[in-house]
């Protein structure tokens, strides 16, 4: 039974695109990461059933015998054995420029379990990194060989065309759907806070980029038009139900700072706030 190791990286691991930061393999009990983990994960399931809670969501993920199942850095979790047979898991901690990329490449993230084909092949991989990185101290070609040894591993858990078609390529584009719509609800119920668009973008999961290019896609504008949007939407319901309402007061219940909230609301109504609540006004009194 192997055990979990951080390992020791040499001053230019981080010129690599792809290294492992963690690995290990052994009998799995209650794990609980309240802000984490802070690289990506990604988990072999040999025996027994455990389940694994996303802390931020609530959602909860069945793993069983056979499975794979990524999840993203810095998001809380935990996870515990449901049977009554040994939980034994093999996990590795995977970094580098290029580890979202990769894994939203190969089909592991957005979080959804499948099993790989070559599920034995992959267990042992995890094996020869641990036994690689616990042979000696990592020099820059030990971390080459142990990032070649990875990128290894992640070719043989990429999803096949065939498991991307029918039921699991509806699933992957019900897992997007869900994640776009959480996002959607988010920027609708904190339009009011200082939103970033990185924060949304790892609440559901995903790389900025990747977050942005699906957001697009669905919605035709970008997370942050959309906000933008909203909150100038907003703008004019606050005019109309208070005529009297200053400008600085909008701005304020709308989370902007006012010049800001004054130069966007005239590069899209080509007029000011103020102007706006004259026109709404005069409407009003011509009825």
């Amino acid at each position: 039974m192997l055990p979990f190791s951080l390992i020791e990286l040499p001053r230019d691991a981080e010129t690599l695109p792809l290294y492992p930061y963690s690995v290990g393999r052994h009998i799995q009990f209650h794990h609980v990461r309240p802000t984490g983990f802070p690289v990506h994960q990604v988990f072999l399931i040999r025996t027994g059933t455990g389940l694994f809670r996303d802390l931020e969501t609530g959602s909860e993920t069945i793993l069983e015998p056979g499975m794979a199942f990524a999840f993203p850095p810095d998001r809380g979790h935990e996870y515990y054995p449901t049977s009554h047979e040994p939980w034994h898991v093999g996990f590795i901690g995977i970094e580098g420029s290029q580890s979202q990329g990769m894994l939203e490449g190969i089909g592991l993230l957005p979080s959804l379990p499948y099993h790989p084909a070559r599920f034995e092949q992959c267990w042992e991989e995890i094996g020869k990194i641990w036994h690689t990185q616990t042979a000696s101290r990592q020099d820059e070609q030990g971390m080459e060989d142990l990032s070649i040894t990875l990128y290894r591993l992640l070719l043989m858990l990429r999803r096949s065309e065939s498991i991307h078609s029918s039921g699991s390529r509806l699933e992957l584009e019900s897992v997007r759907n869900e994640a776009l719509a959480k996002a959607v609800e988010l920027i609708n119920e904190h339009y009011t806070e200082p939103l970033l668009i990185s924060n949304l973008a790892a609440a559901v999961g995903y790389s900025v980029q990747h977050f942005q290019r699906l957001f697009v896609q669905e919605y035709a504008v970008t997370p942050h038009k959309y906000l933008q949007n909203l909150r100038l939407e907003r703008a004019i319901q606050l005019m109309t139900e208070n005529a009297d309402i200053l400008v600085q007061d909008i701005a304020i219940q709308l989370g902007m700072e006012t010049n800001y909230f004054i130069r966007i609301f005239r590069n899209t109504y080509g007029c000011t706030p103020g102007v706006m609540k004259l026109r709404l006004l005069e409407g009003e009194q011509k009825r």
